[in-house]
């Protein structure tokens, strides 16, 4: 009897960040629209695996002001299953300090990989900080759901 309630939260929680997320991805993307230029570039890889929940590591470089930071990510996400190893190249707006850089961001995520697949990433952080990912995914995966990205220099 107890797991109904369980799965009802879990499915709740799961539909408040298929909502919320999003529209985040849109307001970062609008934001970026206004950008000019961006502020820095990255390029990361991670591996991703799951089923319903989700989960992810890997390592990145962050390039800003002609200098190369490198970072650790990890994520924690909801609707996911497979096994899949992304890399992925992007453009970093609004970051004004580096210090702004690290710390978690929000993103939706909708997509399939069976070999090989291509995509486009928005996310955005608590600081306004918005990274444009462009990623090629490897693997076996199908998602529709949410997750939250941290970022931790290393």
């Amino acid at each position: 009897m107890r797991t109904k309630p369980s799965l009802l939260r879990a499915a709740l929680l799961g539909l408040c960040l298929l909502v919320a997320i999003p529209e985040m991805a849109v307001s970062a993307q609008k934001a970026t629209q206004a950008a000019p230029a961006p502020s820095g570039r990255v390029n990361l890889e991670f591996g991703q695996g799951g089923f319903i929940l989700s989960t992810s590591g890997g390592k990145g470089v962050l390039t800003y002001k002609g200098r190369r930071y490198p970072f650790a990510i990890g994520s924690v996400g909801f609707g996911g299953i497979g096994v899949s190893k992304v890399t992925a190249v992007g453009e970093v707006y609004d970051l004004g300090r580096l210090e702004d850089f690290a710390g978690a961001y929000g993103q939706a995520r909708a997509g399939y990989a069976m070999g090989s697949g291509q995509g486009v990433q928005w996310l955005q952080n608590a600081s306004g900080v918005v990274i444009k990912l462009r990623t090629v995914t490897k693997g076996v995966s199908l998602n529709l759901g949410a997750d939250g990205l941290v970022i931790k220099f290393k």
